[in-house]
């Protein structure tokens, strides 16, 4: 509680925390990628396959009507002669060649065990598992989206950056060449302001390449065009967190990959029940429809019979198969259960690593913003200096080139920032 105070009162603190990082343009284009993301869609005919599993398992309840037709050719058939003292000659009983007809067998399963009941809930555990990744791969999107969005407007920034140093050194440059002319400055100074000027727009090329590639990969994940002109903001937002969401931190979060492990336990118990169902007794009833020939009594034509039977099935003896498969099972759950651990651990270590990321990244906003406001400050005294010849040019190139470099530190610690907040909001599954 001490810990989540300090913090409260840190975050009051710090200037930069002024925008909220929820805004119109990400939503969007989080909406966007979860419509257009392949794995989503992949996940979500997980779920339809899973759920036809389902009830291609509750549907093992009910009676199994199967269909059987036959045609068999004998060369040879079966032939019996019997010496009868009744009858003068002896009887000759002859099997027909051909045998040929069609049945019908009904079959509804009474006592499996438990085997059918295990199956359904096997089947459920599959389909909450699809459920859960579907979760998942949502939430790794969420974090993506987020990601790409901040880096591009953290490089459009850079570009704004790039063209302000670029600007500034050559609007020196050419103040330098004007007073070379006039012979107030040593050409040497024009020298190295050209050399200058050439490296801002080396900077300014990579900058505007960085940009447009960390574009085209937002557009890819939002799915649109590679080239579209896709509407970013001009600076990153500084992040505004919630206060409640620090307090959630100590409590039990549970993530999807938790609801995998816990629905994997699950899936373990029941297949130990399924090991067991097979050493129980299995009872059936069914009944045969045929109509065939030979017929009954000898019959040369086809004609209708049926049966109607109960069968039981008790395995007695499997040399200790059952002991041995029941261990075995109970290692698998025993080893799901070790994976709960884990994942909860990673979850954790997860939480308190985004948790302190952010605070750090925070921090460096705030420090990094100091910074450049001195930057200013120090260019502006070095350029009045050099104006009234106390100071070198290279006393103002350092300033200028001090200046871009804090600016550009401030971006990616505003960066950094909504970066952080982003893995803590997936981290406590807020997305």
């Amino acid at each position: 509680m001490l810990k989540n105070n300090i913090l409260l009162a840190f975050l009051l603190c710090v200037s930069s925390v002024a925008i909220a990082q929820q805004n119109p343009l990400l939503e969007k284009y989080r909406s966007m990628a979860i419509e257009y993301s392949h794995d989503l869609k992949a996940a979500d005919k997980n779920i339809a396959a899973s759920i036809e599993l389902e009830k291609v398992a509750q549907k093992e309840l009910y009676p199994q009507l199967a269909g059987e037709a036959n045609f068999q050719y004998t060369g040879n058939p079966l032939q019996l002669t019997l010496d009868l003292p009744s009858m003068g000659s002896p009887v000759t009983f002859e099997g027909k060649d051909m045998k040929y007809g069609a049945s019908v067998s009904l079959l509804q399963p009474i006592y499996t065990g438990g085997r059918l009941l295990e199956n359904i809930r096997m089947a459920k555990y599959r389909h909450n598992i699809s459920s859960f990744q579907e979760e998942y791969v949502r939430s790794g999107i969420y974090l993506q989206t987020d990601m790409l969005y901040w880096n591009t407007v953290a490089r459009t920034e850079i570009v704004r950056i790039s063209e302000d140093y670029r600007n500034s050194v050559a609007s020196l440059a050419q103040t330098i060449r004007e007073r070379v002319e006039t012979g107030l400055t040593d050409p040497q100074d024009l020298l190295m302001m050209e050399v200058k000027l050439n490296e801002a727009e080396y900077q300014l090329l990579q900058a505007k390449k960085n940009f447009e590639n960390g574009r085209m990969a937002l557009n890819s994940l939002i799915g649109v065009e590679l080239q579209a002109q896709t509407e970013v903001e001009d600076s990153v937002a500084g992040v505004m967190v919630e206060a409640d969401l620090f307090y959630e931190i100590d409590n039990h979060v549970i993530r999807p990959e938790q609801k995998i492990a816990m629905e994997q336990i699950n899936m373990a118990e029941s297949e130990k029940k399924l090991t067991d169902s097979k050493y129980k007794p299995q009872f059936h009833i069914g009944i045969d429809g045929s109509y065939s020939s030979p017929g009954y009594d000898f019959r040369t034509g086809m004609d209708p019979n049926y049966a109607v039977y109960a069968k039981v099935s008790v395995p007695l003896f499997e040399w200790g198969k059952r002991r041995n498969e029941k261990r075995a099972s109970t290692f698998k759950v025993n080893m799901a259960s070790e994976n709960l651990g884990k994942v909860t651990d990673g979850v954790k270590l997860e939480i308190q690593t985004a948790y302190n990321s952010l605070r750090q990244a925070m921090a460096q906003v705030d420090l990094t913003k100091n910074s450049l406001d001195k930057a200013y400050e120090n260019e502006a005294m070095a350029l009045e200096r050099y104006n009234e010849g106390k100071a070198s040019i290279i006393e103002v190139i350092d300033a200028q080139t001090y200046r871009q470099a804090a600016q550009i530190n401030h971006v990616q610690a505003k960066v950094s920032a909504q970066g952080h907040y982003s893995e803590l909001l997936k981290a406590l599954n807020k997305y």
